[in-house]
């Protein structure tokens, strides 16, 4: 049985401002629980895209359904109870005092009580792991918590899809890590992303399919290993994952190339115990 569809992105053309900037030949789909990495170099229009994906520009060429349904015939309301945009800056979409109340805004926005909107506060927090921190102020928060507050805003109103901006740059290699291991949590909850950034390091953590974006153009569609493992990444102005160059040059013999250190340690042992075997025959 196929998993449905949430989202359906075909974006012919599409020009910011007076001829500025322009996104064309762009097409994807996602289902549930699935995560597509945009991935390109800086400029090449990924946060244009994720703002075209989310309804603030209505003016392009295509069409974007929103769980078969045409966004640019939906309310605001109607998007945002199901899809949401977080921001690289999560000071750019933080605005409350405490965390309770920033993240209750949304809820109380849409109407709901006020028993649900405690409820739907505390499941967010729990989601992004920040039990307890609902009377914290927004100011004495770290980056990665903020970030993770902004993030819990957007599950609290239910939104099952989500457009997430840059996600881990401001973040130390542990937060980092931490931060995607809340996406992947999510994911097995059902949560769908469309993910831009450029750090092609942290993409296989996540990914399940990358569409390529330079100068505002979709260039590939595929998953990780399709994408990451081309030989002429850098004609795309980017470079492949650096345990992935590293062992380019053994792509003879070697079975595979890795693009995570898990499995590059996975593999450089699985040599190591059939070189030592070979040699105690």
């Amino acid at each position: 049985m196929s998993t449905p569809l949430r989202l359906q992105v075909k974006i012919e053309e599409f020009t910011l401002g007076a001829g500025t900037f322009s996104l064309k030949d762009i097409s994807f789909e996602l289902a549930r629980g699935e995560a597509l990495v945009v991935l390109g170099p800086s400029g090449a229009g990924k946060s244009t895209l994720l703002k075209v994906v989310d309804g603030l520009y209505k003016d392009f060429k295509g069409e974007i359904l929103l769980n078969g349904r045409d966004i640019r015939k939906l309310t605001p309301r109607d998007i945002y109870s199901q899809m949401g945009l977080l921001f690289q800056n999560p000071e750019d979409q933080l605005f409350a005092e405490t965390v309770f109340e920033d993240i209750a805004f949304g809820p109380r926005n849409m109407g709901w009580s006020e028993e649900d909107i405690r409820s739907a506060v505390r499941r967010a927090l729990s989601l992004v792991h920040l039990d307890g921190f609902e009377e914290r102020k927004i100011d004495t928060l770290s980056f990665g918590e903020k970030k993770r507050v902004a993030l819990a805003g957007l599950l609290a109103m239910g939104q099952e899809i989500l457009l997430l901006d840059e996600p881990t740059s401001g973040l130390d290699p542990l937060l980092e890590k931490n931060f995607i291991a809340c996406l992947n949590n999510l994911k097995k909850t059902g949560v769908s992303f469309v993910i831009a950034t450029h750090n092609v390091d942290m993409v296989p953590y996540f990914a399940d399919k990358i569409l390529l974006l330079v100068d505002g153009k979709g260039c590939l569609l595929g998953s990780p290993n399709d994408i990451l493992t081309k030989g002429d990444l850098e004609n795309y102005k980017l470079r492949p994952p650096l345990i992935t160059q590293l062992f380019k040059s053994f792509e003879e013999k070697i079975p595979y190339l890795p693009l995570t250190v898990e499995e590059g340690r996975a593999l450089l042992l699985e040599v190591l115990c059939k070189d030592s075997k070979s040699r105690t025959r």
